[in-house]
């Protein structure tokens, strides 16, 4: 997720984005509970076999969670990559990571960052996302984590919004669009995403918006780097972009790089608005200090 970050001055001016259809609403009534209180973030790296000998995180690291506060974990799933050939990361692991964190009350929204570079590709492992089952139990809650730009903006685009389709006529799950922060492309680097983002495109699909807080990345930008500033401002932009009061869980910048200010303000900026959750990234960075201000921050109201 984050590991985009490194790039972020690297802007390439591309071609506006043609307008997109509108993709289905989800059927039914959304469940959002696994979205509320707080979250803490899990990658590829952390666990999967594939990608990393020493595990930071295994089933038995969800009791440590639990015992942190931890109400949702959102694991990667699925990575699109030469070293990741298989539809998901490391099946058991993920299975066994499900089947701890539902045994503690833990909901577990299982996410992917599509490429866009292959749609096929990116459709195989949302969809064995979406399918995936141990002893019954699947995902409570599906993200798209919509980042990555190396496609061309127009081509980019249009797959999202087709992606985002076929993703809302498979499941019944909630969907979650982890989006990034307006701040960043908007005022920091205006034009970041390469073109308009196809906002009203994707807002009757998803059931839960999550920005990426990049409040840590704004060294540059005094007014921005104050997470609650930047915080209330992502928020405002996004409902403002889906003209409605959609509802948000906010992750807030990169956990190792956070200070004790930074958890506090962007906590209490996320709730000011409204958020239903609050997250850092990730799991395996946060400082063993930081806990009790996101608990604190999470459960406040």
């Amino acid at each position: 997720m984050r590991r985009l970050l490194a790039p972020l001055l690297l802007l390439l001016p591309l071609l506006a984005t043609p307008a997109h259809a509108a993709v289905p609403p989800p059927t039914g009534r959304s469940d959002l509970r696994s979205f509320t209180g707080l979250g803490t973030w899990v990658d590829g790296y952390d666990f999967a076999r594939e990608l990393t000998r020493s595990p930071s995180v295994t089933a038995r690291t969800v009791g440590f969670m639990a015992q942190r506060g931890v109400k949702t974990i959102y694991l990667q799933g699925a990575k699109q990559s030469a070293k990741t050939p298989n539809a998901m990361l490391s099946r058991d692991r993920v299975g066994q990571i499900l089947l701890a964190a539902h045994a503690r009350g833990i909901r577990v929204v299982g996410w992917y960052l599509p490429t866009f570079d292959s749609p096929a590709a990116d459709w195989a492992h949302l969809d064995a996302m979406m399918q995936f089952k141990v002893n019954g139990q699947h995902f409570d809650a599906i993200g798209l984590d919509i980042e990555d730009k190396d496609v061309p903006v127009a081509t980019r685009n249009a797959r999202l919004v087709d992606l985002t389709r076929r993703a809302r006529a498979r499941t019944w799950l909630p969907i979650a669009a982890i989006v990034l922060p307006p701040v960043l492309t908007e005022i920091v680097h205006p034009g970041y995403w390469g073109g308009p983002f196809p906002w009203a495109a994707l807002k009757p699909a998803y059931d839960v918006w999550i920005p990426m807080g990049y409040y840590t990345a704004y060294t540059k930008w005094p007014r921005w780097r104050n997470a609650a500033t930047s915080t209330t401002e992502d928020i405002r932009r996004i409902r403002e972009h889906l003209q409605a009061r959609v509802p948000v869980a906010y992750a807030g910048g990169l956990a190792g790089s956070s200070s004790a200010t930074d958890y506090q303000r962007f906590t209490s900026a996320a709730r000011g608005e409204g958020a239903l959750g609050v997250s850092a990234y990730d799991y395996a960075t946060t400082p063993g200090w930081a806990w009790s201000h996101l608990q604190a921050g999470a459960t406040a109201r």
